[in-house]
C-alpha cells in the first residue's frame, strides 16, 4: 500500500542499482567459461543487494522512521504544522492523523518527479482525501528557501528526505533558516534526511538559537542501498521569547 500510494524515492537511482546489478550477473553467467568472473559476480551481487536494501527503505523502512519521529513530537490536536518537501504525503498524512478542530498540516513542495516517482500535487491531494484527512491538510506549491509565511506562524516544521535535494550549501542553509523563522517560540523543527549534512544542519539550527533535542543516524531502515548512504534525524526547539 505504501508503494502504491506514496511512490518510490529517487526512482532513477534504484533503477541504476537494479539494471547494473542484473547486467553484471548476466554478463558473468554468459561468459563463465571464457574468463574468471569472480569480480563481476561480487560487484553484481553487491549492486543487486543495494537495490533490495534501497527498496526496503523506500517502501517500508522510512515509514518506521516516520512513525517514531511523529510520536516523538507529541503533537497537540490544534497544532499548525508545516511539512517542507511533502511529496505525495508519506510524512504529512502521519502528522495530520491526530489533529482536530483548527489543527492543520500545510504541505509545501515543488512537485519534481526526479525526487519521487509521480510527484504531483493532484496525487498528494488524492492520498489526503482517500485517508479522510482533507479537513486538516492544505497543499501549496512553493520554494522552501523563500517561504511565503509570516514569522512565528507554525508550532511544528518538518521535512523528510527533501533538504538534501538543494545542492547549493547557501540555499540549503537558507531553507533551514526559513524554517526557523516561521516557527513559533517553543516550536519544534524536525528534519529527516540523507547525504551527509547532519553536522551542517545542527550548526545552522544552533546558530538560529534552537536547542538541539535529537541528532542521530537511523540505521538500516534509512539505508539508501548501503550504510554509506544512510539517513539521519535532527530536531530542535525554538526558545521562548
Amino acid at each position: 500500500m505504501n508503494l502504491k500510494r506514496f511512490g518510490i524515492d529517487a526512482p532513477f537511482a534504484l533503477l541504476v542499482y537494479t539494471v547494473f546489478g542484473i547486467g553484471l550477473l548476466s554478463h558473468a553467467y554468459l561468459n563463465r567459461f571464457k574468463y574468471p568472473i569472480t569480480i563481476e559476480v561480487i560487484l553484481g551481487a553487491v549492486l543487486l543487494l543495494g537495490a533490495i536494501i534501497f527498496l526496503h527503505t523506500t517502501v517500508r523502512g522510512k515509514y518506521r522512521i516516520f512513525d517514531v519521529a511523529v510520536k516523538s513530537l507529541k503533537l497537540q490536536p490544534q497544532d499548525q504544522i508545516l511539512d517542507l518537501g511533502c511529496g505525495r504525503g508519506a510524512l504529512l498524512t502521519r502528522l495530520a492523523r491526530g489533529l482536530q478542530g483548527t489543527g492543520k498540516v500545510t504541505g509545501l513542495d515543488l512537485w519534481l518527479s526526479r525526487d519521487q516517482s509521480h510527484n504531483k500535487q493532484a496525487i498528494a491531494q488524492k492520498n489526503v482525501v482517500d485517508l479522510g484527512l482533507e479537513d486538516h491538510v492544505e497543499l501549496v506549491t512553493g520554494d522552501m528557501t523563500k517561504l511565503d509565511f509570516s514569522d512565528d506562524y507554525f508550532d511544528v516544521v518538518t521535512s523528510s528526505f527533501a533538504v538534501h535535494n538543494i545542492k547549493s550549501v547557501e540555499a540549503r542553509q537558507q531553507a533551514i533558516k526559513e524554517a526557523i523563522r516561521v516557527l513559533k517560540p517553543d516550536g519544534q523543527l524536525l528534519i529527516i534526511d540523507t547525504d551527509h549534512h547532519l553536522k551542517e544542519y545542527q550548526q545552522v539550527m544552533a546558530a538560529g538559537d534552537l536547542t538541539i533535542t535529537q541528532a542521530a543516524g537511523l540505521g538500516i531502515n534509512g539505508w539508501w542501498a548501503t550504510p554509506l548512504t544512510g539517513s539521519y534525524l535532527v530536531s530542535g526547539k525554538k526558545p521562548l521569547k
